[in-house]
């Protein structure tokens, strides 16, 4: 259960990359920029046993849509101070820890992992998804590929032959990407 507009804290940090083509295959090159903000992020309401059953059992009716779902969209917005000069190609990233995963991770020591609810920092994620005609400003190199860097080989499309723990082109011979552009807006004045 949660109560609405219930709440949790946790640090994401946004990167910004270079990007090196030296190989033929784009990879970051010198970080150009990172920005570590806390944010406030939205636990999922609770789930609806009326509206949502069956395969949809455990997930919560969103009324703007009609449709039972397992997560929530929430907009972060990270501030980078003036200044900052970026090429005309970008490798931007997201990052955060979890009790079990990142740079380090949180670890199970934390008062939410014997919590029944558990920690709201494990179910993040980044916002995937191919609109029609986008990108709107700007040109995806690789609309089917996307960098990632995880130590679990089942989240690259190649099924780690191209290795893990390192930022990576995650893209052919599957194209998994393929209609789940990771979804981001550098605004650059």
């Amino acid at each position: 259960m949660t109560a609405p507009g219930a709440t949790f804290s946790h640090p994401i940090t946004a990167n910004i990359y270079a990007v090196d083509n030296s190989t033929g295959t784009p990879r970051p090159g010198p970080l150009l920029a990172t920005m570590t903000q806390t944010f406030n992020i939205a636990f999922r309401p609770s789930a609806d046993p009326v509206n949502c059953t069956g395969a949809n059992a455990g997930k919560w009716f969103n009324p703007d849509t009609g449709v039972c779902q397992n997560s929530i969209q929430q907009l972060l917005t990270f501030n980078f101070p003036a200044g900052i000069t970026l090429p005309s190609q970008v490798i931007w990233t997201v990052a955060f820890n979890t009790t079990h995963y990142g740079n380090p991770p949180i670890g199970d020591g934390a008062a939410c992992f014997s919590s029944p609810v558990g920690c709201g920092y494990d179910s993040l994620n980044v916002a995937a998804f191919t609109y029609p005609g986008a990108p709107y400003t700007g040109t995806d190199v690789d609309p089917n590929g996307a960098f990632l860097n995880s130590s679990w080989a089942a989240a690259y499309c190649d099924g780690d032959a191209g290795g893990t723990g390192t930022l990576r082109l995650d893209t052919k011979p599957t194209d998994c990407w393929a209609g789940y552009t990771p979804m981001g807006e550098i605004r650059y004045a």
